[in-house]
């Protein structure tokens, strides 16, 4: 397989509302959409879903593009490749997001061209056809809160993640609980809490929680061990693990009970899977979270969220929860609580570039006529 072209659009997509958790607030999402082709005119796509400030890692959108174009591309426009992740083996970690990206892409490329669904290409292992959605709650009025979880209710959601922070975290749980108490829930505080805040965090423990999503803004591994000790609620780590090192470092010192698993946050589906090779190893629960991303990048984790030991199915629901239109077909769609997996080759679902298009504020092509 060679590479022969390589296209870039820096997408921004108006959101629905107003997504807030304690470090941002965000009204369009931005994203950058790659798209590659190689010597016979088969295609991919991948998407770079970083932000454009820094809240949840140390990489931007611009630093993600500027990488793209210097280096991750010219590395691997023109190239002849056997197998998608063999760029793993040239190109360095320097912004995650945006090799998870062109990962992606040349993972589609490839997995169409020969005919292959991705999960099929990358584990080979009984999946389920379905998988449960999620809602993610941004850190809002606890009325608007309430108001939420009834309107999802009705379309079949039963499992919520509440976005909080130390300042009203705890009487929000508790207004929830007290209306809803059997519902699934867990909670992630987006790094917000101080060590000190211990006492805090413990009473969290009566709320019955799926688990406690990056609680500590430190990212000290020794003091969530410490913290994991004294809690019985699982703690999921989050953006404190990017890469494989991290995980193991994790795991030596009893820091956590779940991972999260975002593919562009750990460079890519071949670092996905050998996270998910590590926790199955070590007892350690993962599931697959998401990026406010849009549907090109968001399939994906609902493909990965289909393996059958994932600890919940992920926090994944309809693309129009968060979008008028979004950019693939057919759209994601949560019936009565439930996702179909796509079975197609590569991505499993098509692109729908009109929109693609009518999105893009910025267009580059590498390689070509």
């Amino acid at each position: 397989m060679q590479i022969e072209q390589i296209e870039l659009f820096h997408i921004k997509m108006p959101l629905n509302f107003n997504f807030k958790t304690s470090q941002a607030s965000i009204k369009y999402r931005e994203t950058i959409v790659i798209k590659a082709t190689d010597e016979l005119q088969n295609v991919g796509y991948g998407e770079v879903v970083s932000f454009n400030d820094l809240f949840y890692t140390n990489e931007t959108l611009a630093s993600s593009k500027k990488v793209l174009i210097n280096k991750y591309i010219k590395d691997v426009i023109h190239k002849d490749m056997d197998n998608p992740f063999d760029i793993h083996k040239y190109l360095e970690m320097e912004c995650p997001m945006a090799l998870a990206g062109l990962e992606n892409a040349l993972v589609d490329l490839y997995a169409r061209r020969n005919k292959l669904s991705l999960m099929k290409l990358v584990f080979n292992e009984e999946t389920t056809d379905e998988i449960y959605a999620g809602v993610v709650l941004g850190d809002l009025d606890i009325n608007m809160i309430i108001k939420q979880i009834d309107d999802y209710q009705k379309e079949g959601y039963t499992r919520f993640k509440l976005k909080i922070k130390p300042a009203d975290g705890f009487k929000k749980l508790k207004v929830i609980r007290e209306i809803y108490p059997s519902i699934q829930l867990l909670v992630d505080a987006n790094r917000s809490y101080k060590f000190e805040q211990i006492n805090e965090i413990k009473k969290l423990d009566e709320f019955n929680l799926i688990c406690i999503e990056e609680p500590l803004n430190s990212g000290d591994l020794l003091e969530y061990q410490k913290l994991q000790k004294e809690l019985s609620t699982p703690i999921c780590l989050d953006e404190s693990i990017q890469t494989i090192n991290d995980l193991k470092s994790a795991i030596s010192v009893n820091a956590f009970k779940v991972l999260n698993i975002k593919i562009g946050r750990v460079g890519g589906i071949y670092y996905a899977k050998q996270m998910i090779d590590l926790c199955r190893k070590n007892n350690i629960k993962y599931w697959i979270g998401s990026m406010l991303e849009s549907g090109i990048s968001k399939i994906l984790h609902v493909q990965l969220a289909s393996l059958k030991d994932t600890y919940i199915p992920g926090d994944l629901s309809s693309s129009s929860r968060y979008f008028k239109k979004d950019i693939i077909k057919p759209e994601i769609i949560a019936r009565n609580g439930i996702i179909e997996v796509p079975k197609g080759y590569g991505l499993g679902v098509e692109i729908d570039e009109v929109t693609l298009r009518e999105y893009t504020i910025d267009y580059i092509k590498i390689g070509g006529e």
